[in-house]
């Protein structure tokens, strides 16, 4: 998310109301391209379209959205989430 920061609140503000929503996870200041990462769940591809469009994206100071879908996770904090024995080609639908 890319946010306009604000006049003494920096990027708090916006910060603060994006965590509020239970579909928010996680949520990081970063450096680069994009201000925050907001790590989200939902049921559906549908539920995540809509929780940016009407909820993230409209919030006062973010100026961009770009959205990125975990397909897998091959480690998570140090742990390997399984070896080779357990892997298995997955199939995808969206």
């Amino acid at each position: 998310v890319k946010v306009a920061p604000q006049k003494l609140k920096g990027f708090d503000s916006c910060a603060e109301e994006i965590y509020s929503f239970p579909e928010v996870k996680s949520l990081y200041l970063m450096s680069g391209g994009f201000d925050l990462a907001v790590f989200v769940e939902g049921n559906s591809l549908t539920d995540l379209a809509r929780f940016v469009a009407e909820k993230l994206s409209v919030i006062d100071g973010i100026t961009g959205v770009q959205t990125h879908f975990i397909l897998k996770k091959y480690k998570i904090e140090g742990q390997v989430t399984e070896t080779g024995a357990e892997r298995e080609r997955q199939i995808i639908q969206a």
